[in-house]
């Protein structure tokens, strides 16, 4: 995907989400609290890892990431609107208002990369994933996960204002992930919940 293309998609997310920040601040309902102690559980973080939660939005993954005790929490997104959010109520989080795609952390520095409930709004698949298996250390772990699961996404993609592709399915994500060196681990596709966990070999 070229930049202009790119940058294009990703203006129409940023607009999207600055607009609707405030419908994200509300209380989750306990199944799907439930769910996403579930996704952050995946990937075991041990104390001290560094964790990067990519489209952290106004933070919803943030306090189960915390109950692990990380040495450092880097949220990357498009909204500007709802990082401040993330920065008010979680002042620890590193923040960082960019795609994926241009994320720049040094090589082999993160541990657990969390891809919850967005994995359909990146634009350039293909560059983010490379990127970020060069962020990602060896013996490093990405989740794809969505806590109200992949028939969920297919339902609101006709309906998104810009383009969501479906989440993938097992055998797609096997192949897409292996091209970029990372082994699927776990495969969870239940009717509300998706977790892909994969590993950097």
């Amino acid at each position: 995907m070229n930049n202009k293309r790119r940058d294009y998609f990703n203006d129409q997310q940023r607009q999207a989400f600055d607009h609707s920040y405030q419908s994200f601040l509300a209380p989750l309902p306990a199944d799907v609290i439930t769910r996403m102690e579930r996704i952050v559980a995946a990937p075991a973080i041990r104390p001290g890892e560094t964790v990067l939660d990519v489209g952290t939005g106004t933070g919803a993954l943030i306090p189960q990431i915390q109950a692990y005790h990380p040495g450092r929490i880097v949220g990357c997104d498009l909204s500007g609107k709802m990082l401040a959010q993330v920065a008010e109520r979680y002042p620890d989080v590193e923040c960082y208002q960019r795609d994926i795609y241009d994320l720049q952390l040094p090589v082999g520095s993160v541990d657990v990369v969390f891809m919850n409930a967005m994995y359909g709004n990146i634009a350039d698949k293909e560059g983010a994933l490379r990127n970020i298996v060069c962020m990602l250390r060896s013996g490093g772990r990405v989740v794809i996960s969505h806590p109200q699961g992949r028939a969920f996404v297919e339902r609101i993609v006709k309906d998104i204002p810009y383009p969501v592709t479906p989440l993938p399915t097992e055998e797609e994500a096997h192949a897409f992930l292996g091209v970029f060196g990372l082994t699927v681990r776990q495969y969870t596709d239940e009717e509300r919940l998706l977790i892909v966990l994969a590993v950097k070999e």
